[in-house]
């Protein structure tokens, strides 16, 4: 039997790893790779992940797949060598190395996704991603999929647009925060760069909460909806959308466009768009029930961004513990998106027979029910790392 186990590995350890996802140790690339895991993938798969003072990468990955669903027989199809250990910040890390020489396919997740002005975000975001896109072989390569932002059009665009899928971005100067700018930058070196990459672009809109897990894996960006109802005001109105999608519809969305041989487009909304967006009324009713509370209603008040710091000793009320600081300008820059009132238009992922997403409503509760406990002081160090 131990012979049998031995050999059963060391034939999984012989076959091309075709297929790289990067951001596994993440929440999206994370749940893309559970998502492959769960479509009998595992052997293909070559996950990328740099090493850390916080544990080794195959550590990290395990325990951040498993913290997503997957479970030990999911984790056991990956085998031996599924990982590449190496830094998007650090090109030399894998230019060059022979891991890449056989894939076939990207699902290119990895970024810093974070709201705060961290000094790496264009050198991992940008030159990182340029870098890996030049590491692949062309003549093995069939599909790149880049994971960019549905903000990379920036916020000029006109309250209340439905944002259409066209290759429109953002100039640098031009966003809210360095994340979407650097998301804008690395499609448009992309194109520039790699006129032959068989590059499809995958914008998501807002990501938050899992159907099954809730905010358990993430708690990023749930939280500012709870410190919104809690305040009973915020930068939109209550009948203006909100275009939000779950963490494991996306992945799977994501895994259909990385491995479908033949796409009608090189770009694609992944977003809720008109058919599952929701008002921020419904939201309000939903989540009063969740919280055991009365809905804001009649008492809401739709206030400017440059008035949210006449809430903020409302909001130390809510989130103790929290940096003043990186609280008001954690709500600055969400209700700087929450006023744009935009809707992404998913056209062309419906005309390829894809699901829509569910509707943030249908699994808000949810989020509410893992989300207990949890300090708002917490779930915002999802997003400001």
């Amino acid at each position: 039997m131990i012979g049998g186990l031995a050999n059963d590995r060391y034939r999984m350890a012989q076959v091309p790893r075709t297929f790289l996802i990067t951001g596994a140790t993440g929440f999206l690339g994370g749940a893309v790779a559970v998502a492959a895991l769960r479509s009998g993938y595992g052997h293909q798969l070559r996950l990328l992940a740099r090493g850390s003072a916080e544990g080794s990468p195959r550590k990290r990955l395990i325990e951040n797949l498993r913290r997503l669903g997957a479970t030990n027989a999911e984790l056991h199809s990956l085998g031996e060598d599924f990982i590449l250990e190496a830094d998007l910040g650090a090109p030399a890390s894998f230019e060059g190395h022979p891991s890449l020489a056989c894939v076939e396919r990207v699902i290119h997740a990895a970024a810093l996704p974070t709201f705060s002005n961290n000094p790496a975000i264009p050198t991992v975001n940008v030159d990182g991603t340029l870098a890996l896109a030049h590491a692949l072989t062309p003549s093995v390569l069939k599909r790149f999929l880049f994971v960019g932002t549905a903000m990379a059009v920036g916020p000029s665009m006109g309250r209340g647009a439905l944002i259409e899928e066209t290759d429109q971005l953002a100039e640098r100067h031009d966003h809210l925060v360095p994340y979407t700018a650097s998301k804008a930058e690395a499609e448009r070196r992309l194109r520039l760069e790699l006129p032959d990459l068989p590059l499809v672009i995958a914008r998501p809109s807002i990501i938050v909460g899992h159907t099954e897990l809730g905010v358990s894996p993430s708690q990023s960006i749930f939280w500012v909806f709870l410190v919104g109802h809690m305040l009973g005001a915020f930068t939109c109105d209550l009948e203006d959308s909100i275009d939000v999608v779950p963490v494991d519809w996306c992945a799977n969305v994501l895994l259909t466009l990385a491995t479908r041989e033949v796409l009608e487009h090189d770009l694609y909304h992944i977003s809720a768009g008109k058919e599952s967006s929701v008002t921020i009324s419904a939201l309000d009713q939903v989540l009063a029930v969740a919280r055991r509370v009365a809905p804001m209603a009649a008492n809401y008040r739709r206030i400017g961004g440059s008035e949210i710091v006449r809430t903020m000793s409302r909001m130390r009320e809510i989130a103790p513990g929290a940096n003043r600081r990186l609280l008001l300008r954690a709500m600055q820059l969400y209700g700087g998106f929450a006023e744009l009132n935009y809707v992404f238009d998913n056209n062309r992922l419906r005309s390829e027979g894809m699901s829509a997403s569910p509707p943030f409503t249908s699994y808000l509760p949810h989020c509410v029910e893992t989300a207990r406990g949890i300090s708002i002081a917490d779930q915002m160090k999802w997003d400001f790392k």
